[in-house]
């Protein structure tokens, strides 16, 4: 299943320096894991959207790193129009 991600964040993250795409990537795995484990649904789904969100992020850098092609980012990854 692909993870749905906003075309603008996408164009942001893609064209943004290296080390500032590392430096969030570092910032959002470390705030993952500081939370504590979900105990409601409204926590369950917020937690996978930060993981979603995280994930993204390193197929990005990936991405930018010529370690994932296109292709491979495009089975990962679907850009939507909309924010998400």
């Amino acid at each position: 299943m692909r993870i749905s991600f906003p075309k603008k964040m996408f164009q942001q993250f893609y064209a943004c320096p290296l080390d500032q795409l590392e430096e969030e990537l570092s910032r959002s795995s470390i705030r993952m894991k500081l939370q504590d484990g979900p105990k409601t649904d409204e926590d369950r789904a917020h937690y996978q959207n930060e993981l979603d969100r995280l994930s993204v992020l390193k197929y990005i850098n990936q991405f930018r790193k010529g370690k994932l092609s296109r292709e491979d980012f495009s089975l990962k990854v679907e850009l939507a129009d909309t924010q998400a």
